[in-house]
């Protein structure tokens, strides 16, 4: 076992609440770490005062730095500890791309798909209508603003980061629905 297993290990069973960055994309996101595999890794997020803000899977690879301890990051805890949490995280699957997309789509009824190397403030959300080993069509969802929808392929190769859960997100999920 690496020593990057070990830790990841001991963070899920120790339920250590930590700080994962992806520096090439000027990002940072605290939360539990819930599962692992060989190239993902499932988080319960919350934001930087402490309030539930879904899941988020990313690709191990991108993941540059994991901090824990310290002030910021234990007060941040104290405040998600009082938050209500999603149950059952570790249903979702994270064997591979085509695993995450389909089993936090059946958990939430959609997905928000980030597609950072090509630009990262890109977030995509909408509901999965067809899906393969190559590419994934969504019904997505418009902004607040616009409230549109609109078809989208997506090359599955360039996906970066899967989430689902947050308030905006879980929002226009109750919109479109209506």
């Amino acid at each position: 076992m690496s020593l990057q297993e070990k830790y990841l290990k001991n963070f899920i069973d120790d339920k250590v609440f930590v700080d994962i960055y992806t520096d090439q994309f000027e990002d940072s996101t605290f939360g539990f770490i819930v599962k692992i595999s060989d190239e993902f890794l499932l988080l319960e997020q919350f934001t930087s005062i402490g309030e539930m803000n879904g899941i988020s899977v990313f690709k191990r690879e991108d993941i540059s730095r994991i901090r824990w301890k310290g002030n910021d990051i234990s007060t941040t805890e104290i405040f998600a500890l009082k938050e209500k949490r999603i149950e059952n995280l570790e249903e979702i699957e994270v064997g591979s791309i085509t695993e995450i997309l389909k089993s936090v789509s059946d958990k939430f009824g959609y997905v928000t798909i980030h597609i950072q190397n090509l630009d990262s403030g890109i977030s995509l959300i909408g509901e999965i209508v067809e899906m393969d080993e190559g590419v994934i069509v969504i019904n997505e969802f418009g902004t607040y603003s616009s409230l549109d929808r609109k078809m989208l392929m997506i090359n599955i190769d360039e996906i970066t980061k899967v989430e689902a859960g947050a308030d905006y997100e879980n929002n226009l999920k109750e919109i479109f629905r209506k």
